[in-house]
Formats: structure tokens, sequence, C-alpha cells
């Protein structure tokens, strides 16, 4: 992204050629920034387990289900999907777990992440020396769900 400054020239040197100067409206931009930038799968949770009524259990679950209950179903969007980078668990303010992706597939309305092995964060640091995030990290729990997409 440009700087204020930056940007101020820019349009100053444009009205002297007398050009129309169009910004762009904030979800272009917002569309812009994603696509340029690498997709990965947040989920942070508040540490509790949740029961829906059809009986299926999710959030932090007993360790034989926690895998599943992980790997979602998500509202992953496209650029998830096709950047397949590893997804990042967090609970309670803190990475605790994070999963090689290998891919996505459809689970209803959303779709589900089909999970490789858990990555510490030596992997992290050899394979994604670039990824946003490390075992033991912050990561907010967001209003609105426990799932996020971030891009990076």
């Amino acid at each position: 992204m440009s700087t204020q400054e930056e940007i101020a020239a820019a349009q100053a040197l444009l009205e002297d050629t007398g050009a129309e100067i169009r910004i762009p409206h904030s979800s272009t931009v917002r569309r812009r920034h994603q696509k340029k930038n690498r997709a990965v799968a947040v989920i942070s949770r508040s540490g509790r387990a949740y029961r829906q009524e059809d009986g299926r259990v999710y959030g932090e679950v007993d360790s034989a289900n926690q895998r599943q209950s992980d790997a979602g179903p998500w509202p992953a969007n496209v650029a998830i999907r096709r950047d397949c980078l590893p997804i990042t668990i967090a609970v309670g303010g803190q990475v605790r777990r994070v999963y090689e992706v290998h891919d996505w597939y459809r689970n209803g309305k959303k779709w589900s992440a089909n999970l490789g092995r858990e990555i510490n964060n030596e992997i992290l640091d050899r394979v994604y020396p670039d990824f946003p995030y490390r075992i033991g990290d912050d990561c907010p729990t967001r209003r609105g769900g426990a799932y996020r997409p971030e891009y990076y």
C-alpha cells in the first residue's frame, strides 16, 4: 500500500494534467489485497465444547474427536481453498495447534479441511518460514464465530 504522502503527490500530479481522479471503493481495495496475498484459515475458540440439536459436538472436545472438530465444516472462501496453507487453531487467545491442509472438500453448505500432520514451530520455521503464526502466539477470539480468513 502507498503512504498518504505518495497518494497526495500522485493526485496533485494527475490534477495538474486534468485527469479525473477516482478513489476505489474500500471493498475493491480489500479484494485486491486478498488476491495479492496468501490466505490462511484461522480458528480461534473460547475453549468450550458445544452441542447442536442433532447431537454434533464441536469446539474444544475430547482428544478422540478434536481433529474432526478442527477440520470443520467452515465457510472457507475460494482463496483459502486455493492456497491450502496450514490451518491455525487457537484456544483462549493463544495458538495451540497448526495442521497442514491437503485440500478442502464440500461438507453440506460449508467446507471441511482434509488435514495432514499436526506441525510444530520447528517445522513451521523450516517449511513455512513466513507463516504468520507459531504455537504459543497470541490469537484473540473475535466476535462473529471461531472461523476467520486472514491474508499475509
